[in-house]
């Protein structure tokens, strides 16, 4: 089972995992598209468990396609297939933990709303056991994909300095977090494997006005200094399916919609790689090594009959 956003190269990755573990049923759903008037959508999460159930599959591990676990898009997630706490309804349990709807909790209708999206508990239709998986965070596999990114544009890589962008959080705590024990493994590995100049990494945390405009100003700063000392930049997106807003807005201080680098990006001052997704192949070796470590570890959540 995979949550993702709609794009459609997402679906080419759920094809290779479904190729890749034909012992399964594999499907997929959409974790922030529900209509927030109608509650309904194309393709939606529920819609996929529903289709699960009628299948007959008893347990469900869920592979959350986001970059960090420690975001409150994975925590809806665990929210959603997390037993009710009585005296609590707003929270879930979920293995031991208690998780609390991150956005608003709608108590008359048992909903979660977060980030433009409505999010219903599953256990209200479905008697399945269900496990997430981390996100994907620091893995082996991961670096082999953006080496690839950075591959496709290198030419000189002794030459070269390669800027790995990731989307950041508004929490100062969990983005240096994600910087520290994510990005900076990912610039070593990638520096080691492909030979470059040098590997650097920032975020842009780009849906937070005031964290945004030191973060794009560190990186404007890093590629400046490279492009002054004669070497090629090439940015690779630390994304999943799609680039971050700052390649087509000025720089302006004064506006939260013009923090980006496109002067420097019309200026040839850097190459701009593919996202993430871009080949759907790279990414099956990362989902099947998590479904294989959740079945084995066979850890689900399982609910009271009374919640």
């Amino acid at each position: 089972m995979v949550f993702f956003t709609e794009n459609p190269k997402f679906f080419s990755l759920v094809d290779e995992v479904r190729n890749r573990l034909p012992e399964y049923q594999v499907d997929s759903g959409l974790h922030m598209v529900m209509d927030m008037n109608t509650h309904k959508m194309w393709q939606t999460e529920d819609e996929a468990i529903r289709r699960l159930e009628a299948e007959g599959v008893k347990k469900v591990v869920i592979v959350p396609m986001y970059l960090n676990t420690d975001v409150s898009t994975v925590d809806v997630i665990k929210w959603v297939i997390g037993c009710k706490v009585e005296g609590h309804p707003e929270q879930s349990d979920y293995l031991g933990d208690l998780v609390e709807c991150p956005g608003e909790y709608d108590a008359q209708n048992d909903f979660c709303s977060h980030m433009g999206a409505i999010h219903r508990r599953f256990k209200p239709f479905s008697d399945m056991q269900f496990i997430a998986t981390r996100a994907i965070d620091y893995h082996p596999d991961i670096s082999k994909v953006l080496l690839e990114r950075a591959q496709e544009f290198s030419t000189h890589p002794s030459h070269e300095v390669i800027l790995l962008v990731g989307h950041g959080d508004g929490d100062d705590a969990i983005d240096q977090d994600y910087r520290n024990n994510v990005l900076a493994k990912y610039s070593n590995d990638v520096k080691g494997m492909g030979g470059f100049y040098d590997v650097q990494y920032g975020t842009i945390r780009e849906d937070w006005c005031d964290k945004r405009v030191g973060a794009v100003q560190e990186i404007r700063d890093k590629i400046n200094t490279a492009v002054n000392d004669g070497r090629t930049v090439i940015w690779v997106e630390v994304r999943l399916a799609s680039w971050t807003n700052a390649h087509k807005q000025e720089w302006d201080t004064s506006d939260c919609n013009k923090l980006g680098t496109k002067d420097l990006l019309d200026a040839g001052k850097y190459i701009k790689a593919n996202y993430l997704l871009y080949k759907p192949t790279a990414l099956a070796d990362w989902v099947v090594s998590m479904v294989n470590d959740a079945v084995s570890n066979d850890q689900y959540v399982h609910c009271p009959c009374s919640n």
